[in-house]
């Protein structure tokens, strides 16, 4: 009863951290009914992350006192470090002796993983060495994506198949961005010129440049965030918000499938550091010169990095705004340094890049129209047509019940396990943003951080939960995951140094056992080897697929027509020019075409084939988790045997892997 005293007091007291934390909890409460009138993940464990985060964070207020967590021994301090080399060096082999990323390569992966956090979480301080730790970070996370990238054929991903498969190779060969021309990335190129530049001027493939320098680049940007936290917090948290980040799911994501996105994570990560460091120093002009040439590559980069970018410097002017108005009375000087001049360089920066973006925007082509205005339409019809609560799809289209396929206990589990890592982070980056908003913590660099992050999550769940995607919310997860690392360490700090240690010990084992397993096990890293490759869909093909695509590019002869085979396989042969293709329909048990006619009457379906439909059958249909549309739209993994692809149909090509058939007479 006294501490529910306690709270309420501080709360009557004005104290923000504490009514926060109650409005919190009181909010988590109230989303709860929402999973049982929809099932999406987020909608399920957010409210629990929530009422967790702030509850922890009131009863680290309610009994706030110095605490210690043992730590690790001398000695184990000693071998840790040895052990994650050498288990860096063993998947290294693991990769090569299994031709790839293997459920052991991902077991061994998450062991490396926990062994790193250890060190950061339970050495000594006496013994804590960040230079050292650092080394350890940068070494695990080129191996956890070179051993992606260099065992895989090809490329990983859907994307990069347009990019290198299709627009680097052609200006590599015209040595011009012509092109591109029709393209929205004409005006911004930056990472086509980046590829083919670095293979000019080293003399080796566009595949091997890519890997070489934005493969490499990709690991090694996460020094940005150390640098970025070293400003709020001593180099333990600052060294474990780079690990967070290093090995956060989306992260790793995005440092496989290597894409302007990659690039114009990097340039944010700049932006991230520098206008964080321009908000805490006695900055000179180059450091602001910094921001603005930072944000100028973000947007010669990349449309959605870019619209990222500005919401970010727009959170800074916020912040400040925020700040002016009194509602932290902090009684110290430090908030005097916030002052006119740095209203108005982020007053300018903001409009300067408002302004370049809408000018490079409305030059840049994409759908037969400029960018601007092919974007604004989406959204005005999204607004119209599909929006409203709810509606996660995104669409007005009625979806009969019993149309979507019931989840298996696998699939269940593999959702969950996507999730796990990104809500043990925003547990603590919740934690975070409550100690930073008490009077005697805030600042502009912090507030500026806590309003990017809640901004840009109302942009990843908020929006979607209206229907409204037209902002792509999964490219978010990288660029919020930055803000959320560093105010995660500060939120994790302060549990340590101001809770009891049996609490605050289970948040640290929770980082160190879950977090790297769930992270490094999660599909969105897992693209080109799932671990569950029976749910987690592969994002890479095999030598013999990739020669199919090779063999229909060379010798199809009317490309205008639609083949059939799943997605994402028809996404290769689309990206890169090889045949128009669509993932095929599955009705009573078989795969019908494109240009199959279906007609639901009285409950039933009936079909009329078109003669000389095309169809590709691959093995990875019979074992994967590859989609088909169900005979209402909507997209399953159905296990397919060859028969019920091409069974029946006439064989024009095949190999170990692939064979291509067609329909021999309409029915």
């Amino acid at each position: 009863m006294s501490s529910r005293i306690d709270l309420l007091g501080m709360a009557r007291q004005g104290r923000l951290d504490v009514i926060a934390g109650l409005l919190g909890f009181l909010a988590a409460v109230a989303l709860l009914p929402l999973q049982f009138l929809m099932s999406q993940v987020y909608i399920r464990t957010l409210p629990i992350v929530l009422g967790c985060a702030s509850l922890l964070y009131l009863h680290a207020v309610r009994d706030e006192y110095q605490s210690e967590v043992t730590t690790l021994s001398p000695r184990t301090t000693r071998i840790l470090p040895n052990l994650v080399i050498l288990g860096s060096a063993a998947l290294i082999m693991i990769a090569g002796v299994s031709g790839g990323r293997t459920l052991l390569f991902y077991d061994v992966a998450a062991a490396v993983g926990t062994t790193l956090f250890a060190q950061i979480l339970f050495i000594s301080t006496d013994d804590f060495s960040p230079g050292l730790l650092l080394v350890q970070i940068i070494v695990f996370g080129l191996v956890i994506r070179f051993t992606a990238l260099y065992t895989t054929p090809g490329y990983i991903g859907i994307d990069i198949w347009t990019h290198m498969g299709q627009w680097s190779e052609q200006i590599f060969r015209a040595r011009s961005l012509q092109p591109i021309s029709d393209e929205k990335y004409y005006a911004s190129p930056l990472y086509h010129l980046l590829v083919v530049g670095s293979s000019l001027l080293l003399d080796v493939p566009i595949r091997m440049a890519l890997f070489l320098v934005l493969g490499v680049a990709m690991p090694v940007s996460v020094l940005l965030i150390y640098g970025t936290a070293t400003f709020f917090v001593e180099p333990r948290w600052a060294v474990f918000a780079t690990a967070a980040y290093a090995v956060s799911a989306s992260v790793i994501e995005w440092g496989i499938h290597l894409i302007p996105t990659s690039l114009g994570l990097i340039f944010f990560l700049a932006i991230f550091y520098s206008l964080d460091r321009m908000l805490r120093i006695d900055y000179k002009p180059r450091d602001f010169g910094l921001v603005v040439f930072f944000s100028v590559a973000v947007i010669l980069t990349h449309q959605i990095s870019a619209f990222i970018m500005l919401v970010f410097t727009g959170s800074g002017l916020l912040a400040y705004i925020g700040l002016s108005l009194g509602l932290f009375d902090t009684g110290r000087s430090s908030w005097a340094r916030s002052s006119t001049r740095e209203s108005v360089n982020l007053t300018g920066l903001l409009v300067f890049d408002l302004g370049l973006i809408t000018f490079m925007w409305s030059l840049t082509p994409y759908q037969g129209n400029s960018f601007l205005i092919t974007i604004l339409n989406y959204f005005t019809n999204t607004i119209e047509q599909s929006a409203g609560f709810g509606n996660l799809a995104s669409t007005t289209q009625a979806i009969p019940p019993g149309a979507m396929p019931s989840p298996t206990l696998m699939e269940r589990i593999v959702t969950y396990l996507n999730v796990i890592g990104f809500l043990l982070l925003l547990l603590l980056t919740i934690v975070g943003c409550l100690y930073t908003i008490r009077q005697e913590n805030v600042s502009h660099a912090t507030f500026t951080s806590v309003i990017a992050t809640v901004i840009m999550l109302v942009f990843v769940f908020g929006f979607p939960m209206f229907g409204i995607r037209t902002f792509v919310p999964g490219r978010w997860y990288p660029f919020v995951a930055a803000p959320m690392a560093v105010i995660a360490a500060i939120g994790l700090s302060y549990l340590v140094n101001n809770t009891q240690p049996s609490v605050v010990v289970v948040v640290m084992l929770l980082f160190v056992v879950v977090f790297p397993a769930t992270s490094l096990l999660a599909s969105s890293a897992t693209q080109d080897q799932p671990p569950f490759p029976h749910t987690q869909t592969r994002y890479s093909y095999t030598e013999s697929e990739l020669a199919a695509v090779q063999t229909v590019n060379r010798y199809a002869g009317n490309k205008s027509t639609n083949w059939v085979t799943d997605h994402p396989y028809a996404t290769v042969f689309e990206r890169t020019n090889a045949h128009n293709m669509e993932a095929g329909t599955v009705v009573d048990g078989r795969v019908v075409g494109w240009d199959t006619k279906i007609t639901h009457e009285n409950g039933t379906v009936t079909t009329q084939v078109v003669a000389g439909e095309t169809f590709i059958y691959r093995k990875y249909q019979s074992s994967g988790a590859a989609f088909f549309d169900n005979k209402y739209g909507v997209a399953y993994t159905p296990k397919l045997e060859f028969q019920q692809v091409c069974g029946g149909r006439n064989i024009i090509y095949t190999n170990d892997v692939v064979t291509i058939c067609t329909a021999p007479d309409a029915q």
